[in-house]
């Protein structure tokens, strides 16, 4: 005899009825394991056929031995056996490692059931929405408060700050951010230089894309597109790695040894886009500007010369200014965000990719929200 049939015939399946009810039991006691499930499974269902339809059962694995999941696996697949034989299941007392195992395995719909989050109605989603809004917003205002006053501390005592590895985040989001950048400002000049040729060719207005282009990038576009490029890139790079350390518990770790997770880990981030941002803007107007001179050569017959002349007539100092300030704040937000976003994950890695996705969504909205607030605060200031 095999070992997988020793193992078999040494779990003692009982056959009786509950008294008091017309309801069957089928006991089970022994050691189940992997190694004999599939045949336990077929005694029982050898057990099952000869029960007339309707029939109710019930299983009892009270005594049975196991230490891996295979009873819990058994149990679900009896029940479906059943099912299909028009019995009626029931579960009795089963063991401590099949409990476990069960309730495990019921925290997570199973494949084909509906979602319990799908009858709700829409009020209790809009409340469940709002409920969840608000306590996001009292965490992201406690860690901002926490991280403007150690950025305050760092910033008066300098030797604290971790200038190596701000150097080498200024290479990561800067340097290496800054082809991506540069391409995509000089297309968006060139877009918006050539829908806007024709109409300016109407009216002999062609001297004036170098207003448009100039004004638009500085002020508005080159900001923007640098922030938001940024925060794809390097915002959720930064909640992608925090967040991957805080599951492994090596944020934990920083703080059993006495560091403190935002001084070690998130304001090196947030100096260094701070920093980066407004260079990487100065380029993103740079190539934006470039991407509009090459479409008023090329289709409004201007010269480079007379470009650059209209050019130097448009814009000040304040245009390119206001869009390196903003540069400044937008960087705050791009790295706090992603750095929130890190230290908020749990749930292993779909947690992971969940704060990723809401560090660039959460960042791209408050940079917009920044960018409105700016805009209205510098045309009633009376400088936008």
């Amino acid at each position: 005899m095999s070992k997988d049939q020793d193992q078999s015939t040494a779990v003692n399946v009982s056959v009786g009825q509950v008294e008091g009810t017309g309801r069957i039991r089928l006991q089970l006691t022994g050691p189940i394991s992997f190694a004999n499930v599939d045949k336990v499974r077929s005694r029982l269902i050898e057990e099952l056929r000869t029960l007339p339809s309707g029939q109710e059962v019930e299983l009892e694995m009270g005594g049975v031995l196991c230490r891996d999941s295979s009873t819990a696996g058994l149990v679900t697949r009896l029940e479906h056996d059943s099912t299909e034989m028009g019995l009626e299941w029931h579960l009795g007392e089963l063991d401590s490692t099949t409990r476990t195992m069960l309730a495990l395995s019921k925290g997570h719909p199973a494949h084909g059931e509906a979602d319990p989050q799908q009858d709700r109605s829409p009020i209790e989603a809009f409340g469940d929405m709002i409920l969840e809004a608000t306590a996001d917003l009292r965490v992201l205002i406690i860690f901002i408060g926490r991280v403007v006053s150690s950025l305050l501390w760092s910033l008066t005592h300098p030797g604290k700050i971790r200038w190596r590895e701000v150097a080498a985040l200024i290479q990561r989001t800067g340097a290496e951010a800054l082809p991506i950048v540069a391409l995509l400002s000089l297309l968006v000049g060139l877009v918006t230089a050539f829908s806007s040729a024709i109409q300016l060719r109407q009216f002999g207005a062609n001297i004036f894309i170098a207003d448009l282009v100039g004004i638009g990038m500085t002020r508005e576009m080159g900001p923007l597109l640098a922030a938001i490029l940024l925060t794809g890139r390097s915002g959720s790079a930064f909640a992608a790695e925090i967040g991957t350390m805080k599951i492994s518990d090596e944020v934990d770790a920083l703080t059993v040894m006495g560091i403190q997770p935002l001084d070690y880990l998130v304001l090196p981030r947030i100096l260094a886009v701070m920093l980066t941002l407004p260079l990487l803007t100065l380029f993103a107007d740079a190539a934006g500007i470039l991407g509009g001179m090459i479409i008023a050569i090329a289709s409004l017959d201007l010269t480079p010369l007379s470009f650059l002349q209209q050019l130097q007539k448009a814009i000040g100092v304040w245009d390119v200014f206001s869009g390196m300030l903003k540069a400044f704040f937008f960087g705050i937000l791009v790295a706090g965000t992603g750095c929130f976003r890190g230290m908020e994950t749990m749930g292993g890695a779909l947690g992971v990719g969940r704060s990723t996705t809401a560090s660039v969504v959460t960042g791209i909205f408050l940079i917009v929200l920044a960018d409105s607030i700016f805009v209205i605060l510098f045309h009633y200031l009376g400088v936008g």
